[in-house]
């Protein structure tokens, strides 16, 4: 029987992994921060679609630039939650919160299929589907006919699965990290309009915070999940290299939209020249999109609306919870 070399998860490869995994760039954070309007000023004029073959489309009849797009939009490949799939509300464990994943309960079982004991095995494994699958994205859409430039950058919208950030950096380390912190009373404020009865999270998941008690409960929910993203998310951005790391907040923006989304194309090294820019931030703004007509999902772009929607006792409880991490990311208490 012939033993296999560790590089074997390498072979047959119709692309070179090491090269894909240098254009990816993951947005993490949390749900409810912004990172769906980043991902499309970051891909723009692409646009994702949940039901486009390739999960993203161009517009009609846009003329594409010289050499084709080189900023791919990936709405959610949701390889963090399966690599790390939810199985209960976060947990504190010495002031720091800790997701409920199977990883955690189960890693120290051998028999467990991402056991700690098998990590040289799954590791090199789940690495090699994640890139197989990323790469399958960008030779659908040329099949479809969507011109790509050569080496075009995939923009991964992650919010959902920032609990599992530091194990899928750690698979993919050349990979981009970018971290989109917001308010984390805002986050709570706007899941909880979300769940409210008549909510569309409300409707979608067929479940609503009625009672007060459901609320409370919901709102409790909601602060630990955004600090255990927060935490988990803090430590894979201190893993990673300070050039293939960048933090950014919501609230900085969106108060100025045209510097920042420069500043961050720039470090990413897609070129756009200031007619471009201006163009972009114009057509993506939240005046152009109500312009278009209302959508649920995009609530409100105005920071502090938790000190009206949230009561004082909310308040507190939300505070209790995410205090110091909010003071760590510049946020007055």
């Amino acid at each position: 029987m012939r033993l296999r070399s560790r590089d074997d998860h390498r072979a047959g490869l119709a692309f070179d992994d090491a090269d894909l995994e240098s254009r990816l760039v993951w947005i993490w954070g949390s749900p409810r921060s912004g990172s769906s309007w980043l991902l499309q000023q970051l891909c723009h004029p692409l646009e994702s679609g949940v039901s486009a073959p390739a999960g993203f489309r161009a517009p009609a009849g846009l003329e594409p630039p010289a050499g084709g797009f080189d900023a791919v939009p990936v709405d959610e490949s949701f390889i963090p939650n399966h690599l790390a799939p939810a199985f209960g509300n976060p947990v504190e464990i010495d002031g720091r919160y800790v997701p409920a994943t199977l990883n955690n309960y189960g890693a120290y079982r051998p028999g467990y299929s991402f056991s700690q004991a098998y990590a040289d095995v799954w590791r090199p494994a789940f690495r090699r589907f994640a890139l197989v699958r990323l790469h399958s994205i960008v030779e659908r859409a040329r099949a479809r006919g969507i011109p790509l430039a050569d080496r075009p950058a995939l923009v991964l919208k992650e919010g959902n699965g920032s609990h599992a950030s530091d194990q899928v950096m750690s698979l993919v380390p050349r990979s981009r990290m970018l971290f989109l912190a917001r308010d984390g009373r805002d986050v709570v404020d706007s899941l909880a309009h979300a769940y409210a009865p008549g909510g569309f999270f409300a409707r979608r998941e067929q479940r609503a915070w009625e009672t007060p008690e459901q609320r409370r409960e919901g709102i409790r929910w909601a602060a630990r999940m955004w600090a255990c993203n927060v935490d988990v998310t803090t430590t894979a951005l201190n893993s990673q290299p300070p050039e293939l790391r960048r933090t950014v907040r919501y609230e900085d923006l969106l108060s100025d939209t045209r510097r920042e989304l420069g500043a961050l194309l720039e470090w990413l090294g897609l070129e756009r020249d200031a007619a471009w820019l201006d163009r972009m931030v114009e057509e993506r703004s939240f005046a152009a999109a109500r312009r278009r007509g209302p959508h649920e999902r995009n609530r409100a772009a105005t920071p502090g609306l938790w000190r009206e929607n949230l009561s004082r006792e909310e308040q507190e409880l939300v505070a209790e919870i995410i205090g110091p991490r909010l003071a760590a990311l510049g946020y007055e208490e």
